[in-house]
């Protein structure tokens, strides 16, 4: 799942040990794409859809299109759209708009290779469920399904658990061909929280796996974000609470087989005792890149580190706060950073991963956060999402950098 907008709380590695060795990222593999440098084109990404929705994640399309997700929100307004952006000449033309299921929280959107469209995020429990405001579940966590060609999307929710029934939240990542999202299912559980991976169906919403997180904690530990293997596999940003209070966060990165099973210990992926952890993408040598703050919200660095054969570097230290969301240019020589808080603008900052330096910085508006990141197909641009409050007025904004 891509973050939601606000700072705080979208590769299959050999067995770790828990010890890393901090020290210089490795060498990466070299790439055509370069920096992006400026904007190349803004629209609105609610134009044209009546009624009150926001920004929540963007995808790209094997065909060099990308699609916004919409939602509403938990108190009252319930809603979900998926918009259709197409590129043309250096612009961005707003193509088809799909009314979705009533989501009822920020969600996420993938898109499988085949141009079928998943999105995942919470609904209301159907009628006559327990638990509407009388002490059971609030929300069930659920897929919109639009197949190619299809006028609207199919509601797929997940399958409850036999014990703890439908999970609330999640995150997840979307196999190529589209049948499987493997995926992070969050329980509420009194005042804690239950979290498990999972292998979703995605045509019936069927479990057919689960698997612990297995990162020890004397307090909760929660899948921050998940990426795939192409071999097969997982990694995740999990963070794990440092006293049982849950007053002090730690990230670490963990690894799993393609039957969900832990891979070796956690890997630590800073030295502070408190940090967090935003995103994650796999190099093409097989490594994890991972975005996270060291220390707390208000005085924490940020930072890329690397990950390779079990050694923890520090690849790059972001100017800006944390970066929310990655992408990796084709080749891995330059990763595609956002970035925002308030008070300072949302940005795509271009990092070079060989000296870590930042070589470009494209802001999205003046105030705001960054809501979501797609690169294109060609790999020569990127959408980013933006919730901005520039003058007062809100906009959801999609913006087009290269």
């Amino acid at each position: 799942m891509r973050p939601a907008p606000v700072l705080v709380a979208t590769a299959l590695l050999t067995a770790a040990c828990s010890s890393s060795v901090v020290g210089d990222a490795g060498p990466v593999l070299a790439s055509s794409a370069g920096p992006l440098t400026e904007a190349l084109a803004t629209v609105e990404a609610d134009a044209g859809v009546e009624g009150q929705v926001r920004i929540a994640d963007v995808a790209p399309t094997a065909d060099g299109r990308f699609v916004v997700l919409l939602t509403g929100d938990l108190g009252s307004n319930h809603r979900g759209v998926l918009v259709e952006l197409v590129p043309d000449d250096g612009g961005l033309t707003v193509g088809t708009v799909t009314e979705g299921p009533a989501f009822a929280d920020t969600g996420e959107v993938h898109v499988a290779d085949d141009g079928t469209v998943v999105a995942l995020a919470p609904v209301l429990p159907e009628a006559g469920d327990p638990g509407s405001g009388d002490g059971g579940r609030e929300q069930d966590l659920a897929l919109a399904v639009l197949a190619p060609g299809a006028g609207e999307p199919e509601l797929v929710r997940i399958a409850p658990d036999a014990e703890l029934g439908t999970p609330d939240l999640g995150t997840g990542v979307l196999s190529p061909d589209g049948a499987t999202l493997y995926a992070s299912l969050r329980w509420t559980v009194g005042d804690g929280t239950v979290n498990r991976l999972a292998e979703v169906d995605v045509a019936s919403g069927e479990v057919r796996a689960t698997g612990e997180l297995g990162v020890p904690t004397p307090g909760q530990a929660v899948v921050r974000a998940l990426a795939l293997h192409p071999d097969g596999g997982l990694a995740a940003l999990v963070g794990a609470d440092r006293d049982v209070e849950g007053e002090v966060e730690g990230v670490v990165l963990a690894q799993y087989d393609a039957g969900l099973r832990p891979l070796g210990d956690p890997v630590e992926l800073v030295g502070a005792e408190e940090s967090r952890g935003y995103a994650l993408e796999v190099l093409p040598d097989g490594a994890v890149l991972a975005s996270v703050l060291e220390g707390d919200l208000d005085t924490g660095r940020a930072l890329l580190v690397t990950v390779r054969d079990g050694a923890v570097a520090v690849t790059a230290k972001l100017t800006g706060p944390a970066g929310i969301d990655l992408a990796v240019a084709p080749g891995g020589e330059h990763v595609y950073v956002t970035s925002g808080s308030q008070g300072r603008g949302p940005a795509v900052a271009t990092v070079d991963l060989g000296t870590g330096g930042t070589v470009a910085d494209v802001p999205l508006c003046a105030d705001g956060y960054p809501v979501g990141l797609a690169p294109a197909a060609d790999g020569r641009t990127v959408l980013a999402g933006a919730l901005c409050t520039d003058d007062r007025t809100a906009r959801d904004l999609a913006v087009l950098v290269g």
